[in-house]
């Protein structure tokens, strides 16, 4: 048997970590554009900022950093914070998805 979950973190009612919001950093950390991170998961820009807004005020910092270089070098990048919380969130993930499956295992 199988199981499905979804855990998602929530402060003060806003979602602040989940599946989209993870899916949103890593893209922004290969494609370093919140724009086309956006673009490949079919969301707007402005739902992609309101996830990136969520964890801001989560960590009290700044998720992203733009960097100009030039007129054809702007680039975005994860601050350190948001690394160090997507590495937290998904080592959560991790540890709670092998405690549902000996569960599972022992129930089911």
């Amino acid at each position: 048997m199988n199981y499905n979950s979804r855990i998602v973190l929530v402060k003060n009612n806003v979602e602040v970590m989940g599946p989209e919001a993870l899916e949103l950093i890593k893209l922004i950390d290969t494609q370093k554009s919140v724009s086309a991170a956006a673009s490949t998961m079919k969301i707007s820009t402005a739902r992609a900022w309101k996830y990136i807004r969520a964890i801001e005020l989560h960590l009290g910092e700044s998720a992203v950093v733009k960097n100009n270089r030039g007129t054809d070098n702007y680039t975005t990048h994860i601050s350190p914070a948001c690394r160090a919380f997507v590495e937290k969130y998904e080592n959560f993930i991790k540890k709670n998805e092998t405690a549902i499956a000996k569960n599972l295992e022992q129930y089911f």
